[in-house]
């Protein structure tokens, strides 16, 4: 049984509002940022409670895998879907992108931002570029 708790469903829509126009996340990242873990359930229990026309970007937020929660052909997934699509989200067969379009959790961002490549990763090289290589390394050099 989960006990109502307005401070508790406050923190979850805190943090539902503060997902980026054309970002999306997941019920579990939302519930991990309101310091509530292993609690999904109860994110989509919160939104599910929202009145109509509320200015909470309830539609950012997907089921895990960057799936849209709401059954095909629904009118829920059919809007859910429509506003995505306005903020630029890409939607493929009911899912998003979640490495295209997610907004991370917090150690996502910590370990990006310290084990990023200073430069990116070095550029592949064809197997055409290693063939004239090592043609060239035979010859001596050009």
């Amino acid at each position: 049984m989960v006990i109502e708790s307005p401070a508790r469903d406050a923190v979850i829509l805190d943090v539902v509002a503060s997902i980026p126009r054309g970002r999306v996340s997941t019920y579990g990242v939302v519930a991990m940022r309101a310091g509530l873990p292993r609690n999904a359930r109860l994110v989509g229990r919160v939104l599910s409670k929202l009145p109509s026309g509320s200015r909470v970007p309830w539609h950012r937020v997907l089921a895990a895998g960057g799936r849209i929660a709401f059954p095909v052909g629904s009118a829920s997934h059919k809007r859910q879907r429509e506003r995505l699509l306005a903020e630029g989200v890409v939607v493929l067969r009911g899912r998003v992108d979640i490495e295209r379009h997610g907004w991370s959790t917090p150690q996502d961002d910590l370990d990006r931002w310290l084990w990023a490549p200073v430069h990116g990763p070095a550029p592949r090289r064809t197997r055409r570029r290693r063939m004239i290589d090592a043609f060239d390394n035979r010859r001596g050099g050009s």
